[in-house]
């Protein structure tokens, strides 16, 4: 009993022990998954862990990231406000730049408008200076010639020799007007070039020169004279060609022939042709004023009331022209003559003789005409002594005051205009200065008749005294004539006292030169 209770015993332990060993294996199965589970877990845990851990850290990161990268944010919100607030500083910096640089372009401009501001100021004072020295020196020269003149006068020839140089030399040099009357009354003094005779014993009504060239004359005056005559540094002949106080010669013209036609006032025409002379009668016995050229071989022969066409080929008048009023004065303008009454009529004679009349502009009975084709001007001479300059077109652009009567003849030279009066003087114009004033050539013993214009620079005067005189019109060439013949020059004294001492000494003199 005992035995089979250990046998169930034992099976039952058995059982027991297969059963506790079944579980012991199932457990330790179950222990083994579940430490394979377990190491797993730990595994997982371990990787979640790491993976947490990672995560954390990439989290860090990301915040770090996310700080780091609001401070760049932050840091470029800084550096673009920097980089705007250098922008706007280089902008005001631009602005500055291009403001320094308008303003140093506009000091440049200013700085050269200053310079050349200082150049035309530095211009003008030195024009400024010229010019004041320039009027001062003309007016030592104007000074000069009235000392001149008053020495002249005082018998010091040779004083007022050097004054009337050095007058004329300081005037010349600084642009003056050497025609000023009192410098060429100086130079014309002292000079001593004026030089007269008297060649006829009636007034000196008429010259002419040869058309030659040759400094040869014909004179004719109203005691019927008729003289041929040169002068070549000096009169050199005088040959009356005809002389018979019957006549009355007031107007000679000498052909290129040779031929001298010489017209009395009482109607006789003189024609001398070598050593002949023949009459002309002429229709009119009274009142004969003028001769002058008409055309090829023809003359024009004017008396009181009529034109008469002479022909000299044929000796024959062959035209005679009626005039409506006394005649007063015969002019040329442009080959072409011009006849003035007595009444304020004007007509210009066309080439058959017909009479065209002309507007006339002066209401004064005209005396003398001349015309300047240069200057495209005329110059009427009146009755009174008044002188009118004209345009083309007949209208007075000037008038001349200066003689006291009548005008007897006008001749052009150049810009300049010389004229003869019955008042005895024979003036000159300065047609392009700005005050006209009459240089009073010389003051003759008598009524001038007539002028004569010589190819040297000299005029030829007749005047009622019977002499012709012989002027010099040239101021440059009157000085080098005063200059030949100055004995010496100024003494210190005489610098000092008629110049000045603050004035630079020149030598007047010429200074002779040793020839080898």
């Amino acid at each position: 009993m005992k035995k089979h209770g250990w046998h169930i015993l034992s099976v039952f332990l058995l059982v027991v022990v297969v059963i506790l060993g079944y579980f012991n294996i199932g457990l330790s199965r179950r222990v083994d998954a579940l430490r394979t589970q377990l190491d797993e877990y730990k595994e997982k845990e371990g990787k979640s862990y790491v993976v947490e851990r990672i995560s954390k850290q990439m989290e860090d990161i990301a915040y770090q990231q996310k700080d780091i990268s609001e401070k760049q944010r932050e840091e470029a919100v800084f550096q673009m406000g920097v980089a705007e607030q250098m922008r706007i500083r280089a902008e005001e910096e631009q602005k500055k730049a291009e403001a320094f640089s308008r303003n140093a372009v506009e000091a440049r401009n200013m700085a050269e408008n200053q310079r050349e501001l200082a150049v035309q100021q530095q211009l003008r004072a030195e024009y400024a200076r010229n010019v004041a020295d320039t009027l001062s020196n003309v007016a030592l020269g104007r000074a000069l010639a009235l000392l001149s003149n008053v020495q002249y006068r005082a018998g010091n020839k040779d004083v007022a020799a050097l004054l009337a140089y050095a007058s004329w030399k300081y005037t010349s040099e600084y642009k003056g007007n050497v025609y000023q009357p009192v410098i060429f009354n100086a130079l014309g003094q002292t000079s001593e070039s004026f030089v007269s005779r008297n060649l006829h014993k009636g007034g000196v009504t008429k010259i002419v020169q040869s058309s030659d060239g040759k400094n040869s004359y014909v004179s004719v005056s109203n005691y019927g004279e008729v003289n041929r005559w040169r002068y070549d540094e000096g009169f050199v002949g005088n040959e009356v060609l005809f002389s018979n106080p019957e006549y009355s010669f007031r107007d000679v013209y000498w052909d290129e022939n040779n031929v001298v036609y010489a017209l009395s006032y009482d109607g006789r025409m003189l024609v001398i042709n070598g050593k002949s002379a023949e009459t002309f009668l002429l229709p009119e016995d009274n009142g004969w004023m003028r001769i002058v050229p008409f055309g090829d071989g023809q003359l024009l022969l004017a008396s009181a009331m009529h034109l008469y066409i002479y022909d000299k080929k044929e000796d024959r008048i062959k035209k005679t022209i009626s005039l409506s009023e006394p005649l007063a004065a015969l002019g040329c303008k442009e080959n072409q003559w011009l006849a003035f009454g007595k009444e304020n009529g004007l007509w210009r004679i066309g080439r058959e003789g017909e009479l065209v009349p002309q507007e006339h502009f002066i209401k004064e009975q005209v005396t003398a005409f001349s015309w300047s084709s240069d200057l495209k001007m005329g110059a009427v001479g009146v009755e009174n002594g008044n002188i009118y300059l004209i345009d083309e077109t007949g209208n007075v652009v000037k008038s001349l005051v200066g003689h006291r009567s009548r005008i007897t003849q006008l001749e052009f030279k150049g810009q300049y205009l010389f004229s003869s009066s019955y008042d005895c003087t024979v003036s000159l114009w300065d047609i392009s200065a700005s005050k006209q004033e009459a240089v009073s050539l010389k003051i003759l013993s008598g009524w001038v008749h007539c002028i004569c214009m010589a190819e040297d620079n000299t005029i030829w005067t007749g005047d009622e005294s019977g002499a012709v005189s012989r002027i010099m019109i040239s101021p440059d060439e009157m000085a080098a004539l005063i200059q030949s013949k100055l004995k010496r020059d100024f003494t210190d004294d005489e610098w000092s006292y008629y110049v000045g001492r603050n004035v630079p000494r020149i030598r007047l003199k010429l200074v002779n030169k040793i020839k080898d």
